[in-house]
């Protein structure tokens, strides 16, 4: 058996996938010479001999992602169409989601109708619109946006996102004609009928919509509720097609090909897996493409088709190989596929089975094994979470080692097999069976759930996360008894938080971008505040849950001291609710507070309410009493220390302001009431105030025209700076007590990558 080439192969694939990553890190593309140069460079490089060649194999990896990237920046809407409203046809492509206002769904082959230029592929929302079915063609009238998104610590990159799904350009669907319902028959044209099918079959079935996502891979269609199941037992992943269901189903098709061979039942005149080997690859392509190739099928397809390639060979390179040549295919196809935590999640789980399984499949039974390679995948994903401000469950490994078994050796294979036979034969019993075995196991979840919340813990930094991920690889090694000490040492470095905190006397003020909405945290050495905690929108997304309490962890924040809601506008008090069922709030202030959520047990704003953490001084300054209208009713709250102050304003217009003059208003930093309405910021006000630096804190390209452009005009002319969240995303200022402060960083310039708009 000949191995010499894996082997000299596999020399290399750790140097082309340093050169494929690297240009993730690149605030900007080089430009397209140094692409030419580098390819010729790699080519000169490879000729000079062994001891070069895995420099040329890093360059050339380098080349290879930065022309798809390049193509990929260049497959964006035109910045002349940026917000505009344009009469625009195309295909619609995907699954479509019914949202609760509304249809969301992807659009191919668009164009403008007026002037025939071709759009890029792109993400849609209709609001109130009609159902649309894939592989119909659409005649829209759509505002045109290119792709961006809010810019916080520790919330999902939703740019990145896009980017990583090939998505350049959104729109906002105001009308639709469908032009023609003609199938192209294509992969999505299938999976949305085998969709239509299975929901028709399955119309009284409870719980229905969780089988869509183990079939066709459509998770859009799992409750919130089920995800916060799912995310408390750390069994997310069981919901989706995932490489374990595409591996199990390419296992199965090669063991049953070679199983009737040997019976007798198939007589080849060739050697039985020349025939397995090919059936088991396109029973895994066939699965994955229902999946909608998600990265963790392409990465088993791959792995599996190296595997069986390697058998219709005769070889047998170790599973290192097949790892990383998946690996880097996967990143060859598509050089955005890292910025998907499920990329890195996938070959990591797959990578630590590897590691940690190694020299021990032939130890003791069955369920030690099992049991085992719960223990590996927990323990070695831990860091990885992290990484990507995911929540982690303390139950996963009890809960997993039931799960997995039954859902893919039971529900999986009978869902498939219904599947077929619904599609074939019309019959539907089987079908009911795997949906009914489903929902057991989501009643034994549930159950499991009430007795645990999931863990969302900061990251720890890159110095103390290298250390624990060490100290976890040495934990999993075979040489774990002779290490488990120096590796026990390791992991609490895990837990730390390196977040710096405030001296006494100092403050911190991060404003977090949450669109046309409000949310501050203020910072003390012991104590925190968040005033407002931004919108629950009508699609059901809740910033809170999103945005303000990943950043809050991120930041270092395990509790909440105050929760100050400034008055009950969505904008401002929506996501509330998810911040004090995520983490602990010791008191909850409203204005309006009537109107606030009943779950809150909010207290009533009372101006003249004073206290004071480490020096620094917290006054409540004004709330207008009812029946005043609910924004000058926003409780209005100055932060003090020294002759540093901030002033923190909620939705007040000119009326509440004109109530506050006379008062010590006076603050380095001013929150601009009503996120810079034209109805507010008023002459005497913003005097009274002297602020350095204003805040505006709105939506990119609101509908609302925040801030307006008198608003802005009228602080540059009273010589205040006008800082964006739109534009710079998130900010941090400090306070030391001198006058002044100092703004430390908006995150967006913080954290840019070339993708970032």
């Amino acid at each position: 058996m000949d191995v010499s080439r894996p082997l000299h192969l596999i020399r290399f694939l750790p140097a082309l996938l340093l050169g494929l990553l690297s240009p993730l890190v690149f605030v900007q593309l080089p430009p397209v010479w140094f692409i030419v140069c580098g390819s010729l460079l790699a080519v000169w490089l490879w000729g000079r001999g062994a001891r070069l060649r895995l420099v040329a194999v890093v360059l050339a990896g380098l080349v290879w992602s930065l022309s798809a990237h390049h193509l990929a920046l260049q497959d964006r809407l035109p910045s002349a169409l940026d917000q505009q409203t344009l009469s625009i046809e195309g295909r619609i492509t995907g699954l479509p989601e019914a949202t609760a206002n509304g249809w969301r769904f992807q659009l191919s082959n668009a164009r403008v109708v007026d002037t025939g230029v071709k759009l890029p592929f792109m993400r849609a929302h209709w609001f109130a619109g009609e159902p649309v079915i894939t592989g119909e063609h659409w005649q829209f009238e759509a505002r045109l946006r290119r792709p961006r998104g809010m810019s916080n610590p520790g919330a999902f990159d939703y740019e990145a996102w896009l980017y990583a799904q090939k998505i350049g350009a959104l729109a906002s669907i105001r009308s639709g004609r469908r032009i023609d319902s003609q199938s192209s028959l294509g992969m999505n044209d299938i999976r949305s009928h085998v969709r239509g099918r299975l929901l028709s079959s399955l119309e009284h079935e409870p719980g229905r919509e969780r089988l869509l996502a183990l079939v066709v891979g459509d998770r859009s269609v799992l409750s919130r509720e089920d995800w916060s199941t799912l995310q408390a037992t750390g069994t997310s992943h069981l919901m989706v097609i995932s490489g374990l269901h595409v591996g199990l189903l390419a296992a199965a098709v090669f063991g049953l090909v070679t199983l009737a061979g040997r019976l007798g039942l198939l007589r080849l005149p060739f050697p039985r897996v020349w025939l397995a080997a090919p059936l088991a690859i396109l029973a895994a392509a066939i699965y994955a493409a229902l999946a909608g190739f998600a990265v963790p099928t392409q990465r088993a397809l791959l792995m599996v088709t190296l595997v069986l390639f390697a058998r219709l060979l005769y070889r047998q390179p170790g599973p290192w190989f097949f790892w990383l040549s998946a690996l880097c295919l996967v990143v060859m196809l598509d050089p955005a596929a890292p910025l998907l935590a499920g990329f890195w999640l996938s070959f990591m789980a797959v990578g630590l089975l590897i590691f940690g399984m190694a020299g021990r499949l032939r130890q003791s039974g069955l369920w030690w094994r099992w049991g085992r390679s719960q223990w590996v995948i927990f323990m070695g994903l831990w860091p990885w979470l992290l990484l990507w401000g995911m929540p982690g469950s303390l139950i996963a490994p009890v809960m997993n080692i039931l799960a997995i078994p039954w859902v893919s050796l039971l529900v999986v294979p009978a869902a498939l097999l219904g599947t077929l036979l619904e599609l074939i034969a019309g019959v539907p019993w089987l079908l009911w069976g795997a949906a009914e075995a489903l929902n057991m196991l989501f009643r034994a979840l549930d159950w499991a759930a009430q007795w645990h919340v999931p863990s969302y813990l900061a990251f720890p930094g890159w110095l103390n996360w290298g250390l624990g991920l060490a100290g976890i690889l040495a934990l999993l090694s075979p040489l774990a008894r002779l290490l488990w000490v120096p590796a026990l040492a390791c992991l609490p470095v895990l837990l730390a938080s390196p977040q710096p905190r405030p001296d006494e006397g100092e403050f911190w003020v991060t404003v977090f971008d949450v669109g046309q909405g409000l949310s501050v945290l203020v910072q003390t050495r012991e104590h925190a505040l968040l005033y407002d905690a931004g919108a629950r929108l009508s699609s059901g997304f809740d910033l809170g849950e999103a945005v303000v309490h990943p950043a809050l962890v991120t930041l270092g924040v395990p509790r909440l001291d105050v929760l100050l809601l400034s008055h009950a506008d969505n904008d401002h008090a929506g996501g509330a609710q998810a911040i004090v069922r995520h983490m602990p709030v010791d008191r909850v202030i409203a204005g309006q507070q009537e109107d606030q959520q009943p779950s809150l047990h909010a207290t009533a704003c009372r101006p003249g309410e004073k206290w004071s953490w480490n020096g620094v001084e917290f006054n409540i300054v004004y709330s207008a009493p009812h029946p005043a209208p609910a924004n000058e009713r926003s409780c209005v709250l100055r932060v003090s220390s020294g002759e540093s102050g901030v002033l923190l304003t909620g939705d007040i217009g000119i009326r509440g302001e004109y109530q506050m003059l006379g008062r010590e208003l006076s603050a380095d930093l001013l929150l601009a009431p009503h996120h810079g309405s034209r109805t507010s910021s008023s002459y005497a006000f913003v005097r009274a105030v002297g602020p350095r630096w204003v805040v505006f804190s709105a939506g990119h390209n609101n509908r609302f025209n925040h801030p307006h452009p008198n608003v802005v005009a009228r602080y540059r002319e009273l010589a205040v700076e006008p800082v964006y969240t739109s534009l710079a995303g998130a900010l941090r200022f400090t306070f030391d007590g001198r006058a002044g402060g100092q703004q430390k960083w908006g995150w967006r310039d913080s954290t840019r990558r070339f993708w970032h708009e």
